[in-house]
């Protein structure tokens, strides 16, 4: 066993002494959190699939706090989503660092066996898995390194306590090599572009210190990287593959219609399959290994061409975005609804307005139940991109693209004592073909606003792409397409107001860093691309509307003292369950006295609120109520005001003629309009008058 420290970042590892079976293993700590990060790849190569096999699992042990997962199952079951997330930040930095001709299945897992919640463990774990890859044989071309930033106060603080985070307004996971920022994640409220570029190269420093620990602890172990097993001669038949295509096969791909474009690489691929139908056949070569050298081909020459054509796959200009068409109201049984389109990517966003009781309680792995009372679910289903797939529910792409979109208005949507619904947006996506993230932030936007939420300020979003020619000139692309994805160096998705950006999400595909100035470039081109998105959504609704959705219920909002809440709530619910029956509302207590009162009917959202606040003792003094005679004595009736709370009209204030005759007309259970004249906090008595008997 070895133990190698970095005392400048509190970091330590231990490396021989646990999963010694595992190709590369860290027992990595900060403080008193420990993960165990593993890294193991098959022995060779199974039948090539047209892609680095790569699975990477992040797990958040209750155990490693102290505590016994909740509810029935005490047993950890399928990922949490914030572990999908996780899984997804390790993932994504340390994919492309792998040799272009190596498809041995990798298995990275990262489990969290001890946290004080004083270090993030996901961060520590990214670190981990890049540190088991880097002294393993695998040819893992790393290592990188991570951090994450949290705005407290206005200043940019890194790797905080857990505490420190949930207080911030912003929360960012970055990550890179030695050479540049290669994976960002995160939200932020309103942050302007260039601030954004200093926070990335100011972690960027502290990332190069995590790699340069895992390279010194790598050449101190001796490390031996194994040279990929390659099934193919891939160069050789690279070339092959390159002399079969027409000359300059990449500008047959140049056409506005998706449908065109993939047709025609149908088309070279049935060729290229035609000529080499014999290596096939004797299995010299398999069509997915022709697909992918296929596709290579159009990654390195696509940047050439576009150069040289001065206009991108669809012909569209660099900083073009697609025609863009939106409606609301489209769902007349919902509470907002929203239809967005870009292009040939299409958004329907669905908006729910529910109760207290509607938020999604989830449980942290450190203790404790935290409220969800906005969610944002992504659907993306097969026929959006014309294909035919199992249905197996949400998937990590699925629960990501959601979780962007989601965070994006995490600082306009309005405080939960000012709007004190639960909210939910679902959004499908119709049709795809490119950044169907983003069209998600724009559809949801405008369903918001269709519901009549009182957001801060509209929210759009835009994703960027990036080439990189034979001479190193860099071409930034708005609003990409889905094969610009593909073949591209760069997804750099951005959503923001007009004031500043709120969301992002950065993946380089590249193994060298980006520049500073290319980051500037992003962003700004990034910022004009969503006011120009911004724009034409104003075009369909400018502002929130000023009444909520005639479907969504009604709330009151509203505190009592907490001394109170016993009263209103009553022995075994009793009293809180009648008002409920009573006034066909639904009536959530919050432990600091905060009351929602939710109905469909305002009247009776007004009588459960006159009831709960009069056994809460707010009583006014003057106020008329519609009474219940419950009893009567020789110094006057009692009149039930609410069930619960009665008070007195004194014989003194009866008209003695009305005395005399009241039995002829008032029985016990009659109805009995009363004003209340005074209050005694003190005694918790009531005194009344009844015009109708002066």
């Amino acid at each position: 066993m070895k133990v190698f420290r970095l005392p400048e970042l509190g970091l330590e590892v231990e490396i021989g002494k646990f999963a010694r079976q595992a190709d590369g293993s860290a027992w990595i700590k900060a403080g008193n959190t420990i993960v165990l990060a593993t890294a193991v790849a098959t022995k060779d190569a199974k039948e090539f699939g047209g892609f680095f096999p790569l699975t990477v699992e992040y797990r958040e042990r209750p155990t490693a706090a102290g505590r016994i997962p909740g509810g029935y199952v005490k047993r950890e079951g399928k990922l949490s989503d914030a572990e999908v997330l996780s899984s997804r930040n390790i993932d994504r930095p340390i994919r492309p660092l792998f040799p272009p001709y190596y498809f041995n299945e990798v298995q990275v897992m990262c489990s969290v066996f001890s946290s004080d919640g004083k270090f993030p463990a996901s961060i520590l774990s990214i670190i981990g898995a890049s540190l088991a890859l880097t002294i393993s044989p695998i040819p893992f071309m790393g290592p990188v390194g991570a951090v994450q930033a949290s705005k407290i106060n206005g200043e940019w603080k890194f790797n905080l306590t857990h505490e420190e985070i949930a207080q911030s307004d912003s929360d960012i996971t970055i990550a890179g090599t030695i050479n540049g920022i290669c994976m960002v994640e995160g939200h932020c409220n309103e942050v302007q572009e260039e601030e954004l570029v200093d926070l990335l190269f100011n972690a960027h420093e502290i990332i190069k210190q995590q790699i340069q620990w895992q390279l010194d602890i790598q050449k101190a172990l001796n490390v031996v990287k194994n040279e990929p097993a390659a099934p193919y001669d891939w160069e050789s038949w690279k070339e092959t593959i390159k002399k079969s295509l027409p000359k300059n096969f990449v500008t047959q791909l140049f056409d506005p219609s998706k449908d065109i474009r993939r047709n025609t690489m149908a088309s070279l691929q049935e060729q290229l399959y035609e000529q080499h139908k014999l290596a096939i056949e004797e299995e010299k070569i398999s069509k997915k290994a022709i697909d992918f050298l296929f596709e290579s081909l159009i990654k390195e020459q696509l940047a050439e061409t576009v150069a040289q054509k001065n206009a991108r796959l669809d012909l569209r200009g660099f900083e073009q975005v697609r025609q863009i068409e939106s409606e609301v109201s489209l769902l007349p049984c919902t509470h907002g609804s929203a239809s967005f389109r870009r292009g040939e990517t299409h958004a329907m966003a669905s908006l729910t307005l529910g109760t207290a009781q509607d938020a999604q309680k989830v449980e942290h792995f450190l203790g404790g139940l935290q409220e969800r009372s906005f969610m944002l679910h992504y659907n993306f289903p097969p026929f959006a991109t014309g294909e035919v797939k199992p249905l197996r529910g949400a998937g990590r792409r699925e629960i990501g693209h959601g979780y962007l979109a989601e965070t994006s208005f995490i600082n306009v949507l309005p405080k939960q004592d000012e709007f004190p619904y639960t909210i939910r947006s679902v959004v499908d996506i119709l049709e795809s073909n490119g950044s169907s993230s983003m069209a998600s932030v724009c559809s949801t936007s405008l369903a918001l606003m269709d519901a009549g939420v009182p957001i801060k300020n509209i929210v759009a979003g835009v994703a960027m792409g990036l080439l990189r020619d034979e001479n190193k000139k860099y071409y930034i692309l708005t609003d990409i397409l889905g094969d610009e994805d593909a073949f591209g160096l760069m997804d750099f998705k951005v959503t923001g107001t007009e004031t500043g950006i709120m969301a992002f999400q950065l993946d380089i595909k590249d193994k060298y860093g980006l520049p500073r100035e290319v980051f500037i470039q992003a962003l700004e081109q990034a910022k004009r691309g969503r006011l120009h998105i911004l724009n034409e959504m104003r075009k369909t609704l400018t502002a929130p509307r000023k009444e909520l959705s005639m479907n969504a219920p009604r709330v009151l909002f509203f505190k009592v003292p907490v001394d109170k809440i016993g009263a209103i709530i009553g022995p075994a619910g009793k009293v809180i369950k009648e008002i409920i029956a009573k006034t066909s509302t639904q009536i959530d207590i919050s432990d600091d006295g905060g009351v929602r009162i939710y109905s469909k009917e305002g009247a009776q959202a007004t009588q459960a609120e006159n009831w709960v606040r009069m056994l809460a003792g707010d009583i006014q003094v003057g106020s008329t109520h519609a009474g219940i005679i419950r009893r009567v004595t020789d110094f006057g009736i009692f009149v039930e005001l609410v069930p619960g709370k009665e008070g007195l009209v004194h014989v003194s204030t009866i008209a003695k003629a009305k005395q005399r005759t009241f039995d002829d007309h008032y029985k016990l259970g009659d109805t009995l309009q009363v004003k209340i004249t005074a209050y005694d906090k003190e005694t918790d008595r009531i005194r009344l008058v009844a015009p109708e008997l002066e």
